[in-house]
């Protein structure tokens, strides 16, 4: 299993990567921590299983980075994980490709619990939004 996550806060991409390891311990993790880090690491790693992605970094306007992903690597699942709590702005990720929102505010559980969703095939969000 090979998980990137994107996000460019430091700390967060530590708690990204201890939810994600918890979940699956022999996962290889890789960071980025802009939209062209991101790139990059797709392209050379087209065996991607899993993207956690900031939809605030360096590089990024709006969807755009999850638009990019979608139209380039249909075939990786993406976690949203973002500080934007709006439920609208969670509706909107949905539609655009996202198999989950996290709001950066979120458990340690919630975020197992949604990365272990994406990995069953299902999708999530967080338990107060409708879908």
């Amino acid at each position: 299993m090979n998980v990137l996550i994107a996000d460019d806060h430091p700390l967060f991409r530590d708690a990204l990567r201890r939810a994600a390891e918890s979940l699956l311990p022999d996962a290889v993790v890789q960071e980025a921590d802009s939209v062209a880090a991101l790139q990059a690491a797709l392209e050379r790693n087209a065996d991607t299983d899993l993207l956690l992605l900031d939809l605030h970094m360096p590089g990024a306007s709006g969807f755009s980075s999850l638009v990019f992903v979608r139209a380039h690597h249909p075939s990786v699942p993406v976690i949203v994980v973002s500080g934007n709590e709006e439920a609208a702005v969670m509706r909107r990720a949905m539609a655009h490709g996202a198999s989950a929102y996290i709001p950066k505010s979120s458990s340690t559980a919630q975020m197992r619990a949604a990365i272990q969703a994406v990995l069953d095939g299902d999708t999530w969000l967080p338990p107060d939004i409708a879908p």
